[in-house]
């Protein structure tokens, strides 16, 4: 009974106590600080607390229910970028940020079946070493079906630290194949060119990380000395990454002008703005279902500033900034600040960017004699004078 009597002073009085104690908190200066504006929520929150820590069986830490509240808290929002980066997940996302980890070194896509297939295999890597290839599917990593794991987990199992082993599984030609391979230290290049033709250089780019735009820079400059006069950027499968590095991409292939701009919830704005080239080359980018994030402020900019054609189906949608706040001790808070608009001001967040040309994809990706996207990229710049 008594109990009752507490909850119900602390539900309907003790919240406008606390709400006068936080609002009329200052520092010296006068500033005043409002810790909330449900403090209500904040005394059930502060009493469910106490009531778990009181009475679960199991002992329990403080810290691990503040976790577990703060985690709650980011999913409450709905937005699958906003979220606690810890433990593993931090790891991660530092290690496709800079494009340094320790791994086999070998590009994931996924195949048929939802199964992850092999998509490249870098020459450098230790994968390479061990004689997988592309097309490989992948059928376990360390015991674990990948059908179970997905394409992330997946790429997970498959890092780990330097010099430990991985066992892999795959189907090759019908035939299954098992392959251990040594994790190296991996510094995976988020650019890779070709030339397509006489006169046309190919660029893939794998993600936007730190060193994408100078790798591009490198990759176009011998591309342009090979004698390519018109261009291919491929941005499939590519999951997007760094607003800066993109940003320096398109200021290599694009007029002056504006690459994106975004906009919170405050109306606030800030646009990214290039100098660029006078004279772009001709120009296809390639994109798909897969193509999300920085790769849409890319296809965009080009579709919206008229100086290029999109080839392939239509992009991911992801139209949303996130802003990564370190919180220390191998941890950071991601999450969504604003959203993007195209040049002419579109918003694509789950919409995407739709290609002028739309190709579906048939033969294996990147595989120049059989891939669909590639070849009509090839067929579009051929026609161009």
């Amino acid at each position: 009974m008594m109990k009752k009597q507490i909850w119900h002073f602390f539900k309907n009085y003790a919240p406008g106590f606390v709400l006068g104690v936080v609002c009329t908190a200052s520092l010296a200066g006068g500033a005043v600080f409002r810790f909330t504006d449900d403090p209500k929520a904040l005394i059930t929150f502060l009493l469910d607390f106490q009531e778990i820590k009181q009475n679960y069986f199991r002992p329990i830490e403080d810290k691990t229910l503040f976790a577990g509240a703060s985690q709650g808290m980011f999913a409450s929002v709905g937005d699958p970028y906003t979220m606690v980066l810890s433990g593993d997940a931090y790891e991660s996302f530092m290690q496709s940020a800079t494009g340094e980890y320790g791994g086999i070194g070998v590009v994931m896509g996924q195949g048929e079946n939802s199964r992850p297939v092999i998509l490249k295999v870098f020459d450098r890597g230790t994968a390479h070493d061990a004689g997988l290839d592309a097309g490989d599917v992948l059928l376990s990593i360390d015991g674990k079906e990948t059908d179970a794991l997905g394409l992330t987990g997946t790429a997970s199992a498959v890092r780990g630290e330097k010099g430990t082993t991985v066992e892999i599984d795959v189907k090759r030609n019908g035939e299954t194949m098992h392959f251990t391979v040594e994790r190296s230290e991996i510094s995976m290049p988020t650019v890779q060119s070709a030339m397509a033709g006489d006169d046309i250089g190919y660029i893939h780019i794998f993600s936007f990380g730190k060193h994408t735009a100078a790798d591009f820079r490198d990759q176009l400059a011998s591309l342009k000395i090979a004698g390519a006069k018109k261009l291919i950027i491929d941005v499939r499968m590519n999951p997007g990454g760094m607003i800066y590095a993109v940003t320096d991409v398109a200021n290599q292939i694009l007029t002056k002008g504006t690459v994106v701009s975004y906009h919170t919830k405050n109306g606030e704005s800030e646009s990214y703005d290039i100098e660029g080239i006078e004279d772009p080359l001709p120009m296809v980018v390639l994109i798909d279902k897969n193509s999300a994030s920085a790769s849409e402020i890319l296809a965009g900019a080009v579709q919206d500033k008229q100086e290029g054609t999109i080839i392939g189906e239509n992009s991911y949608g992801k139209g949303t900034v996130q802003a990564v706040f370190d919180a220390g001790e191998q941890k950071a808070l991601k999450i969504s600040i604003a959203e993007y608009r195209t040049p002419s001001g579109k918003t694509i967040d789950k919409v995407g960017i739709h290609p002028d040309i739309e190709v579906s994809q048939t033969g294996f990706p990147f595989d120049p004699s059989t891939d669909s996207v590639y070849q009509k990229a090839i067929e579009v710049l051929s026609a161009e004078s």
